[in-house]
């Protein structure tokens, strides 16, 4: 069976249609007026498609093929169809619109399933509206708790608010749970330059990697920037300094793992005053968790360094999120699709966050990557070539194909 490449790029530039923003990129926030026309082009694609077409509580789209009304455990693949604010239209939509052609292409052939494919388009993956993230999927496996339709917007609305406002029902998402699943699959634009560095269009994840957020305060003293000696400071950003090489270091020389100070704020902040305390962003991330402890034990030794010189450091933990590891099995079976297919692949981590890591210890699941020109996402130039994008479905609709009839 071969894949439509014709009608998954021009899902694609339709989907990419609505919500265009004056930048020239997507904004569709979750449960806004463009978000929810979004909805219903979805709804009728998957209509167009042939399949069976439901909303859960809180409004994932999800559109059933299962020809033989098979009661086995079913199969989900699907991605996420809100944008970040001014973003691409390949991210999330491709991986959802590749499910929805790997389904239509199985129902035009007329292929009998043993176990049913659900095809689902998760809500508010991006969380940008409502500072959240991932709630249609925690939602799907189960994951979601009460607290989660508390956070609110700049307006001062809840989401679950918005979701009532939208005719949905978010007292009732704990019967959206679907259990049990047999299997999850999603294919997913890889948002860096791994593959294209690689010349590769497709790419098989490892696994999708622990992430912890922390602050990180780093106080001296303050003092005259002209008056007081350079041998008679405690200078908290030169101490800063030397602690994100530390730790770039570190995250460096281990498999999989990065490290990232995005945001750093000095006090007081005067051009001739020598900084009283900086604080910072530390993003650590790795496929294994012991790597960020590792990380973080081993700066105990410059710490100490820091805090003989009258530097003191606090590292505050703000936010955590676990990783997954992919299937082995999935990832094999990958491999030999792609082997089979003579499409050029490269295993690789996501350095992302997605949908997928909420179907950790639920069911197997895997993730496939389709390479990113100059690995642009997040942005309005985000691309990927109809031809990758083909070879992406291609092979997501042959793994589905296999999982939808074994035993």
């Amino acid at each position: 069976m071969e894949i439509n490449q014709d009608r998954l790029w021009n899902r694609l530039h339709e989907l990419g249609k609505i919500g265009v923003d004056p930048q020239g990129g997507n904004t569709r926030w979750t449960y806004t007026d463009v978000d929810m026309q979004a909805r219903d082009w979805l709804i009728d694609q998957m209509h167009q498609a042939g399949l069976q077409v439901q909303e859960d509580a809180i409004g994932n789209v999800i559109g059933i093929y299962n020809p033989a009304d098979s009661s086995e455990a079913p199969v989900i693949s699907g991605s996420h169809f809100d944008t970040v604010r001014c973003g691409g239209q390949f991210d999330g939509c491709l991986g959802l619109l590749a499910s929805l052609e790997a389904a239509e292409t199985l129902k035009e052939n007329n292929v009998s399933l043993k176990r049913p494919l659900y095809v689902i388009g998760f809500r508010d993956e991006e969380g940008n509206r409502f500072s959240s993230g991932m709630l249609g999927s925690k939602v799907i496996t189960g994951k979601a708790e009460d607290a989660d339709f508390s956070a609110v917007d700049e307006a001062g609305i809840t989401i679950g608010e918005a979701m009532k406002q939208r005719g949905y029902h978010p007292d009732l998402y704990r019967q959206s749970r679907i259990d049990p699943i047999y299997a999850s699959v999603e294919l997913h634009i890889e948002q860096g330059k791994v593959l294209e560095q690689a010349d590769c269009p497709v790419g098989i994840v490892e696994g999708i990697p622990y992430l912890r957020f922390y602050e990180i305060t780093l106080t001296g003293c303050s003092g005259h920037a002209g008056a007081t000696p350079m041998n008679d400071r405690q200078d908290p950003v030169l101490a800063m300094t030397r602690w994100i090489q530390k730790i770039t270091e570190l995250a460096s020389a281990r498999p999989y793992t990065v490290a990232t100070v995005g945001n750093i704020k000095t006090v007081p902040g005067s051009t001739n005053v020598i900084c009283d305390h900086v604080t910072f962003s530390l993003d650590i991330r790795s496929l294994e968790e012991q790597n960020i402890d590792d990380c973080l034990q081993a700066m105990g030794k410059l710490e100490a360094e820091l805090k003989a010189q009258g530097i003191q450091v606090s590292c505050q933990l703000r936010h955590i999120l676990y990783g997954v590891e992919c299937d082995e099995k999935l990832k094999s079976q990958l491999e030999q699709i792609l082997q089979t297919r003579k499409i050029p692949y490269q295993r690789l981590m996501s350095g992302a966050g997605h949908d997928s890591q909420n179907f950790k210890d639920v069911c197997p699941c895997a993730m496939i990557f389709v390479r990113s020109e100059n690995g642009y996402s997040h942005r309005k130039e985000e691309f990927s070539s109809k031809a990758d994008c083909a070879a992406g479905a291609q092979t997501l609709l042959d793994l589905l194909y296999q999982l939808t009839n074994e035993e």
